[in-house]
């Protein structure tokens, strides 16, 4: 929330669930762990809205990012695989990034030579132009 208000970037580096016990192995005492679990970029965009979703029912409209704001969705950088898309946290809610790890960054206040590279990675380029008419005017 600090972030957004300041207008920076945010970069959200999803959940990682690697040797972890079932409770039931953990009560009996047993070391057999789950597979591991990797968090996707479309499943923190739909966790995101419902917790968007859950303040705006309960009155409260503190959240400061919406179904509209600009994300961008990143897997394996680094690596000759990686995947970068950009689009609104609706359409990264559809958006397959493909194996992990993945991250997403919540945009703040974006300068029109970000928003000139983000088209390059778009999901949906009017989304990125319509973000740059607001920038612009």
């Amino acid at each position: 929330v600090a972030n957004q208000e300041k207008g920076w970037h945010t970069l959200c580096l999803l959940d990682i669930k690697v040797k972890e016990q079932s409770i039931e192995n953990l009560m009996r005492g047993r070391k057999i762990y789950e597979p591991p679990r990797y968090m996707s970029v479309s499943q923190a965009a739909e966790q995101l809205l419902e917790i968007v979703e859950n303040k705006q029912k309960s009155g409260d409209n503190s959240a400061t990012f919406n179904k509209d704001t600009l994300c961008v969705g990143l897997a394996r950088i680094g690596s000759e695989t990686q995947v970068i898309k950009c689009g609104t946290l609706e359409e990264l809610t559809k958006t397959d990034l493909g194996p992990p790890l993945h991250s997403l960054i919540i945009t703040g206040k974006t300068h029109p030579l970000e928003l000139d590279m983000l088209k390059l990675f778009a999901v949906n380029k009017d989304t990125i132009e319509l973000a740059q008419s607001k920038v612009e005017h």
